[in-house]
């Protein structure tokens, strides 16, 4: 990249992330300069643009349903993961997005072949009769996280302990440039649950268990990603961190499953937090796959339609989760299908059986099943976004290969939210910081691990971990950051576990296997069971050998029961998963950093603690460490 280039990609990266002003960095769906498309003949002649900016978004939406076909329509309440669908399916059907799912990348995982992949879908929309603008979605949640080595951010709960909403918007804003520069407009980004019951698989995914504290996290990364060219997803409505325990669908022990609750706490701890991102701007919502008193929230018209459209004012895309209406009752797909839209779903997101939706859709129609005024509303809706992102006007945004991965700039907003993540939980005798000519032994199998850092949703859906072959992904990890500080405070790192005589302070490092929805659900949540590293029991048995002063470091998306373990420690730090920027948690261990983090969920002493509330601990409940539990260095 020459010099003056440089210097445009440092401005536009400044300016967007630190004020958010980028408001036009989306780009209208067509070829773009030095990227050959095949863009197939679907025998339509084309429209002159029926786009009008001198009109308003109503007058320009009335214009376009006005000209739409049933099946223009209907190929606008479609989005199909990518690998299901060709460009010449986009052209022919009208398709209004696509989605890679986790792990659904190029060939080459590089940011110019996921341009050259993005760009080829939208070339083909542009080339449909009124060249409606196709929307590229991604799952983008700590970071652009389908993207081979680039930075990866804390998860959401890391950044709840931070509690600091600036960062998040910043993140949000780095982010961004990153999907622009991939020719990626949707983020199914951020998850507004709130979590009460760390033996969900998803928890890393919420900020908080405080309904306040999730909403003041999301507002500023919303509007920041959205400021930024990227439609926002506030997801999944509604109440999923809430299922209760044993209830979980799809072979899952949580996930997908059941909540009963009462209409004022489903007010109260979850449609609030809508709410106030609807107040906020977010653009789109996701439906869970859970369900509300036992009816699936896919076909549930009250939460939908009467609760989340007309009293609460969403006007946006209600879009499904993943093949989720197939959990639907209903003797066929195409019951299934009208329980779905006519519940207020406006957007089907499929894979396989998308064909089917379509032809569905038209023949309910058809048949009289659904609504032509169905039709128009969620189509009304999908336009009324693309409009207001700026999707029809011919704008540019960052060029791929001049888009500079793991730059300076993120990095640093990165390592920011990592330090301002941790939590001292126990500080025996200050051990932390390190006093002067220390041993210290590193040991532990998530010291030396970018994967287990990151956690799942990190190149693929569960995420993956370093091995003999190489690091998952390219960043620091906390034993570089401990060698790195040594070297400069006259240190000495000790990583053989059969030398910890020669140590002063054994810092353990423990953690959880990568994971993701379902798979992450864990009914035992001790340190040896479960989504427990095989190598915690073996690392902590080494350090009580030892009969040294212990420090533990738990790289986690949850609280873990460490009830019996914790008075044989000196010291506890709650590290979460920190992305690939975990170097830096050494420097709060030589006092070059402040813990200023705080629990963004209460910390039980046993499973049978479980579900939380902030209702129960303010009665009295009896938590290892209560919600907003952190110490400072000097505590």
């Amino acid at each position: 990249m020459g010099n003056k280039k440089a210097v445009v990609l440092v401005m536009l990266l400044l300016i967007s992330i630190f004020t958010g002003s980028c408001s036009d960095s989306g780009e209208r769906a067509g070829v773009v300069p030095g990227v050959n498309v095949s863009v197939p003949d679907n025998g339509y002649d084309e429209l002159e643009s029926l786009y009008d900016e001198k009109k308003s978004v109503d007058e320009n939406i009335s214009t376009f349903l006005n000209e739409m076909t049933l099946e223009e329509k209907v190929g606008q309440m479609l989005q199909v993961e990518r690998r299901s669908i060709s460009s010449k399916d986009i052209q022919k059907f009208f398709i209004g997005s696509v989605l890679a799912a986790g792990g659904s990348v190029p060939e080459k995982n590089t940011m110019v072949e996921w341009r050259k992949l993005t760009d080829e879908y939208k070339s083909a929309a542009a080339h449909t009769r009124l060249g409606i603008p196709l929307l590229f979605a991604i799952d983008a949640v700590h970071g652009n996280n389908n993207l081979e080595n680039t930075v990866i951010y804390p998860h959401n709960i890391g950044l709840g302990a931070g509690s600091d909403s600036e960062l998040a918007g910043k993140i949000a804003g780095a982010t961004a440039l990153e999907l622009n520069a991939a020719g990626i407009d949707w983020n199914f980004s951020p998850c507004v649950a709130v979590s009460n019951d760390i033996r969900w698989g998803r928890s890393y995914e919420s900020f908080s268990e405080n309904p306040d504290l999730v909403s003041i996290m999301s507002i500023p990364y919303i509007t920041n990603m959205q400021k930024n060219g990227v439609v926002a997803c506030a997801k999944h409505y509604v109440a999923d961190g809430a299922v209760s325990y044993g209830t979980g669908d799809s072979g899952y022990l949580m996930d997908q499953g059941n909540v009963n609750i009462n209409q004022k706490d489903l007010n109260d701890t979850c449609l609030s937090v809508y709410q106030e991102t609807i107040n906020a701007g977010v653009k789109s919502i996701m439906v869970s796959y859970s369900s509300i008193n036992n009816e699936k929230n896919h076909g549930n018209k009250y939460l939908l339609q009467d609760r989340l459209k007309d009293d609460m004012g969403f006007n946006g895309i209600v879009i499904s989760d993943f093949e989720g209406i197939h959990q639907l009752k209903g003797g066929s797909l195409y019951d299934k299908v009208i329980l779905a839209v006519d519940a207020g779903i406006d957007v089907l997101m499929e894979a396989s059986q998308w064909r089917e939706c379509y032809e569905a859709l038209i023949e309910a129609v058809g048949n009289g099943d659904i609504r032509t005024e169905r039709i128009n509303d969620a189509v009304a809706r999908v336009l009324r976004v693309k409009m207001e992102m700026g999707k029809f006007e011919n704008v540019s945004s960052i060029p791929a290969n001049e888009y500079s991965l793991r730059n300076i700039i993120h990095k640093q907003i990165a390592e920011e939210a990592v330090l301002k993540s941790l939590v001292l939980l126990k500080n025996k005798d200050n051990i932390i910081p390190f006093g002067n000519n220390q041993n210290i032994a590193v040991i532990g199998p998530a010291a030396d691990n970018i994967g287990i850092q990151c956690g799942g949703w990190t190149k693929t859906w569960q995420g993956g971990m370093d091995n003999e072959d190489g690091r998952w992904m390219s960043g620091t990890t906390i034993l570089d950051g401990f060698k790195e500080l040594a070297g400069k405070k006259g240190h000495k790192i000790i990583t053989d576990i059969a030398k910890l005589e020669e140590a002063d302070i054994i810092v353990a490092v423990l953690g959880e296997y990568p994971y993701a929805e379902g798979k992450g659900d864990d009914d035992s949540m001790d340190l040896v069971n479960g989504t427990a590293l095989a190598d915690n029991e073996r690392t902590l048995k080494a350090a009580y050998a030892a009969k040294k002063p212990i420090i533990v470091i738990l790289v986690s998306g949850r609280p873990r029961i460490i009830t019996d373990e914790i008075d044989r420690w000196d010291g506890l730090v709650q590290a979460w998963l920190p992305g690939t920027e975990g170097g830096v948690i050494a420097r709060a261990f030589y006092g070059d950093a402040e813990f200023t983090a705080r629990l963004p969920v209460t910390w039980p002493r046993n499973l049978e603690q479980l579900p939380i509330t902030l209702y129960k601990q303010s009665d009295g409940y009896n938590a290892l460490f209560p919600y907003g539990y952190g110490l400072n260095v000097k505590n």
